[in-house]
């Protein structure tokens, strides 16, 4: 699976989303995962204990692509659901 960034894959044992370029290696805490008219979205928190803030990333079609949301409704959509959640 891959992004713009690098490549990704779920693991799922420990519920992480792993990100990987041709530096380094990233994991994150998927906290949350939730649909909105039928498409997928991750909320993600970095495993590193210096950071405690959330990213939302969309999860496309073919669940091979994560995608950044550009669009600032889609985004409130996203933002107002996971505030929900929690």
């Amino acid at each position: 699976m891959s992004n713009e960034e690098g490549t990704f894959w779920i693991d799922k044992e420990k519920n992480e989303l792993v990100l990987k370029n041709a530096e380094q290696e990233d994991r994150f805490y998927i906290e949350q995962e939730f649909e909105i008219e039928s498409k997928k979205y991750l909320i993600l928190v970095s495993t590193d204990d210096d950071k405690d803030e959330a990213m939302a990333f969309k999860l496309m079609e073919d669940e091979e692509t994560l995608a950044v949301i550009e669009d600032d409704e889609e985004f409130e959509r996203v933002r107002e659901k996971y505030m929900s959640i929690q």
